[in-house]
C-alpha cells in the first residue's frame, strides 16, 4: 500500500480515512532521533531550572547549568530537525 492510497481524494487533513501514517511505526532511524530529541530538551529544561534556582535561591551560582542549557537546547533542536527530514 503506497502512501497515496492511504490519503482520500481530494487530501483532508480533517478526514478519518485510512490508515494513519504513525500506524507502520517509525524507521530505526527516526525513533533513535526521536529519543535525542528527547533527551536535549530533557537536559535544556532540568538545567534551564536549576539555573533559576541558582539565580533566585540562595545557592551559589556554577557554571554547568550555564554551559548545559544551550547544548541541551541545541541538541534537542537538531534532533528535531533530523526527526522532521527523516520523514520528508
Amino acid at each position: 500500500m503506497t502512501e497515496a492510497d492511504k490519503q482520500p481524494v481530494p487530501p483532508n487533513p480533517f478526514a478519518n480515512v485510512g490508515r494513519p501514517a504513525f500506524a507502520q511505526g517509525g524507521t530505526g532511524a527516526k525513533k533513535a532521533w526521536a529519543i535525542v530529541t528527547t533527551i536535549g530538551f530533557g537536559i535544556f529544561w532540568f538545567s534551564a531550572l536549576f539555573a533559576a534556582a541558582e539565580l533566585f535561591g540562595p545557592r551559589d551560582l556554577t557554571i554547568w547549568p550555564m554551559i548545559l542549557t544551550p547544548i541541551g537546547l541545541a541538541v534537542g533542536i537538531l534532533g528535531r530537525v533530523m526527526m522532521v527530514r527523516e520523514n520528508a
